[in-house]
């Protein structure tokens, strides 16, 4: 290789390129398109994600354009100009040339890519906050395409002399491999699947999510040596065109050529069932985490898992995210499950073939969801559905919610339908219901609690009646409040947890949303309800729940209710204080023990009337705090809550309720653990027994002693109730102006997993990506909202004193009249018939002006919503026009510098008299 020939010929392309402003307006052009494929697009901000997901669809598109206007000059401007005879009698091979021409090329590729790189992640650091490292993974991909579509046009431009034909062919030669991702609109599913995988666009979607995979640099870089040698063949026919064997050299370079390309296209094969990927994102958003890894590696199937994943190509703002979640992580679990998972994602919409499969396969239906659109609320139809496919077991995710953690949601399906082995949860019978029953009160059947549902997708869930001892081993005990146990229940209960049985306690004094349970220090209620207490029927006996207390070694307030002064939710300041919010930003105070698995990287609870536990001084046991409140606290006494007949409570919060201050952090939840001590065995042995002590030591020795207590105790049941599942599929409630992220089941979930021993989900439960936003963006709509909802709330105000003011005045009227006919004695009954006339005939006027009134208010609403909706608009629309103006200056300005220069140097010795004026 002559390395000076190749830099000569390096610096004579390049530098003959950008001395013309011809070269910058190719750029400018260049950076032009690129800003208005990613930000003039609605679906820029529809999205609100600082990346540049909508040049990532065009950016191939773009290509066609520009690429060719570099390539077009490589072969076919020699030739048109009779250089390229002289080029080729330099001292120096074939290949020196072809190399010192691509990398010339390249390098001017790579400049006008630095432009847009500068423009874009200006206009992206301006909006929002961007991610730096997937954005310099996307560039990196953006550099690839043009190396490979660069490699393809010289290609083109050495058939022809023609600039203009060479500029048609160099876009028509890439056209194959970049419209290679729409082969399902003229191919059927499988032939389109196998040709659209080899497409330019689903080669980059790697780097388009910050992920660099040896497959698809080996793919960009296999196309660039292929039609480099391919390009070195051309050259080098001149010396055998025309020779007697000519057909025979010909077809000796096409089996070359084909063999190399054989041999590159294998090296992808393998790289990709065999991939590198590094993950270049700031917030590891495309890496799946060492629990699902260790999962994967540790699948041992017969047949693949197959993945059908049905996913709406278009889907409202507070979705984006976790679409793209979605498909990121199906790419992943592809790519690291070393054929052992395999999938297929069906771009669905609705009505067409696609959903019709859906429907009749793995009845996955689209979903009607309620979305801002540009600041307006609308409603739309989505599919985000996966079903998994393992022999003859099947698992149906129907539709993966926002609030859904992605990651932990396709693992686990991916270990329920390859029948992984389960353990065995036992569900303790109480007054709480868990499992689905017919009321009797209502006639109507009622569901699962929904933690049967979703403990089921994991372990052997059964119930376990108390009424008998427990006898059966369990990998973990599930009682929710166990106060509701009768004598006998209550001593069956215990002895499964003297017994060394792992246990879960959810015990509340108030249970709010479950109405049904009564509290702790409550009487049971009827099976009847209340008609059998009105017909004289008692409430069934509880057991003693203090002796649980006590074999757990703590006090548990019963019949104390804990309140606390803080609430991060301005819009639900109605909620009363004894609606606990728990999360990482109250003051002084560390609510979630980052030392414990269970516990850790949570960030927000609510515990709806929770009561507390503490650590008795006289417990041996070690006793962990999980999760508690902050300082500003207090309680208030279960009978102050409510008022209490002897029929049970009335209903409705007491609005008197005296709340005790006490400046204390209550705990909340609780894990105890240590080894029970032989005597309280014992004692407990003896008394059931009646042993004598003088009998005791001829008594054979328990199998409970010694035995191992774990328990983790929460005070509250409303957690496991529907409200916090239903919550945590919703997520982010961004057009109510509310972001819901509360922690609940993931708390209640990690706490069974871990009395389980079955930690493999524990993390990915905890998992929250973060994906960047448009901040300024965000800033200046919420903005324009709260004056919006200002101006709203002033007129609704304004209407209700209007309105009462006229029930005012009616009332004295109305008095006002009722005086004076008493006044002239008249009798009573014709009072009453006049003030009835008259009062009717002016609530009939009120009532008519407070309609007017009412018309005008909803008239003034409706012009301040819509003139909130065109300042959204009007707002994006004037980011946007900046967005796309301000990126092409740059290159315009630099063109402009260039060109007076060279004018001014060519004007340098020349006559004035031969100027032109």
């Amino acid at each position: 290789m002559n390395a000076k020939v190749l830099l000569a010929v390096f610096k004579r392309n390049f530098v003959s390129y950008f001395a013309n402003p011809t070269g910058y307006l190719f750029i400018c052009v260049f950076v032009l398109l690129s800003t208005v494929a990613a930000f003039w697009p609605n679906e820029f901000f529809n999205t609100n994600l600082a990346n540049l997901s909508q040049l990532n669809k065009w950016f191939p598109f773009i290509m066609l354009v520009f690429i060719p206007a570099i390539t077009m000059a490589v072969w076919a401007d020699e030739r048109q100009q009779g250089t390229d005879e002289l080029l080729l009698t330099l001292p120096a091979g074939d290949f020196d040339i072809v190399l010192g021409k691509y990398l010339s090329s390249m390098a001017i590729y790579t400049v006008a890519l630095m432009f847009s790189l500068a423009s874009n992640l200006s206009v992206l650091a301006w909006l929002g906050r961007p991610d730096l490292g997937l954005f310099i993974g996307t560039y990196f991909g953006y550099w690839l395409v043009g190396l490979a579509m660069l490699a393809i046009g010289m290609v083109a431009s050495y058939v022809t002399g023609n600039l203009t034909v060479a500029y048609i062919l160099g876009a028509a030669f890439n056209v194959p491999l970049v419209f290679a991702v729409f082969a399902d609109s003229i191919l059927n599913q499988e032939y389109a699947r196998a040709v659209r995988q080899w497409s330019i666009g689903e080669r980059f979607a790697d780097f388009g999510r910050g992920i660099i995979s040896l497959s698809g640099v080996a793919y960009f870089l296999g196309i660039v040596v292929v039609m480099l040698y391919l390009s070195k063949v051309l050259i080098s026919r001149r010396h055998w065109q025309t020779g007697r064997f000519s057909y025979l050299m010909g077809g000796h370079y096409a089996v070359r050529t084909a063999a190399l390309a054989a041999a590159l296209l294998s090296a992808v094969l393998i790289f990709q069932h065999h991939d590198l990927r590094l993950d270049v994102t700031s917030e590891r958003l495309s890496s799946l985490s060492p629990e699902t890894a260790k999962i994967l590696k540790g699948l041992n199937i017969e047949r693949p898992v197959k993945i059908e994943a049905f996913v709406s190509p278009e889907v409202p703002e507070a979705y984006i995210q976790t679409r793209l979640d979605l498909l990121s992580m199906l790419r992943e679990l592809e790519a690291r499950g070393g054929g052992k998972v395999q999938v297929r994602v069906n771009p669905t919409e609705r009505f067409s073939e696609q959903a019709m499969r859906a429907e009749k396969r793995y009845d996955i239906l689209p979903k009607r969801v309620t979305a801002l659109n540009r600041g307006t609320l609308s409603e739309d139809h989505i599919f985000m559905g996966v079903a998994f496919t393992s022999g003859l077991e099947k698992v149906i995710l129907p539709f993966i919610d926002r609030g859904i953690p992605v990651e932990y949601e396709l693992v686990r399906s991916i270990t329920t339908v390859t029948q992984q082995a389960r353990k065995k949860i036992g569900v303790v019978k109480t007054d709480a219901q868990l499992y689905g029953s017919f009321d009797m009160q209502s006639m109507s059947a009622r569901d699962n609690w929904p933690i049967i549902d979703e403990l089921q997708k994991q372990y052997e869930v059964v119930e376990v009646d108390p009424a008998q001892p427990i006898t059966d081993r369990y990998d973990a005990l599930l009682a929710v409040q166990p106060s509701s146990l009768g004598p006998q229940e209550m001593d069956n209960f215990m002895a499964a947890v003297k017994s060394g049985q792992p246990t879960a306690i959810f015990e509340d004094p108030f249970p709010v949303f479950a109405s049904r349970v009564p509290g702790t220090s409550a009487p049971r209620q009827m099976p009847g309800g209340m008609n059998m207490m009105m017909m004289g029927g008692q409430a069934p006996e509880k057991g003693n729940v203090g002796a649980l207390w006590n074999l757990l070694g703590v006090d548990f307030g019963g019949d104390q209710i804990v309140w606390q002064d803080y609430n991060p939710y301005p819009k639900l300041s109605h909620l009363p204080e004894e609606f606990v919010f728990v999360d990482t930003t109250l003051r002084d105070s560390d609510p979630f023990n980052n030392q414990d698995p269970v516990s850790s990287k949570l960030q927000h609870m609510l515990f709806p009337f929770p009561g507390s536990v503490a650590k008795l001084n006289a417990s041996s046991y070690k006793f962990t705090p999980l999760v508690r409140t902050g300082d500003e606290t207090g309680t208030v006494a279960f009978n102050d809550v409510v008022q209490v007949s002897p029929f049970g409570p009335m209903g409705g919060l007491n609005p008197q309720r005296k709340q005790i201050p006490s400046g204390m952090s209550f705990v909340l939840a609780a894990h105890i653990k240590g080894e029970i001590p032989a005597a309280m065995n014992m004692a407990d042995e003896n008394a059931a027994t009646g042993t004598t002590p003088e009998e005791e030591t001829t008594k054979p020795v328990s199998s409970t002693q010694g035995s191992e207590l774990n328990v983790i105790l929460v005070a509250d049941i409303d957690m496991l109730h529907e409200e916090f599942f239903r919550l945590r599929e919703q997520g982010n409630i961004p057009e109510a102006g509310i972001s819901f992220d509360f922690d609940n089941v993931t708390f209640v979930l990690n706490a069974l997993d871990n009395l389980a021993g079955d930690t493999r989900f524990i993390e990915l439960r905890k998992r929250r990506p973060q994906h960047r936003t448009l901040t300024r963006i965000e800033a200046q709509t919420e903005n324009a909202r709260k004056q919006t909802a200002k101006t709203r709330q002033d007129l609704l105000d304004k209407f209700d004193k209007v309105k009462e003011e006229e029930e005012q005045s009616l009332r004295e009227y109305v008095d006002n009249l009722q005086k004076e006919m008493q006044k002239n004695k008249l009798p009573s009954q014709e009072i009453l018939i006049r003030v009835a006339m008259v009062q009717q005939d002016r609530e009939r006027r009120m009532q008519t002006k407070i309609d007017q009134l009412q018309q005008e208010r909803d008239k003034e609403i409706n012009e301040i919503e819509t003139a909130l909706n065109l300042r959204i608009r009007s707002l994006q629309d004037t980011y946007k026009m900046w967005a796309i103006l301000l990126p092409p200056i740059p290159p315009l300005v630099v063109a402009g510098i260039v060109f007076f220069t060279r004018r001014r140097q060519e004007r340098q010795g020349v006559a004035r008299s031969r100027l032109r004026s």
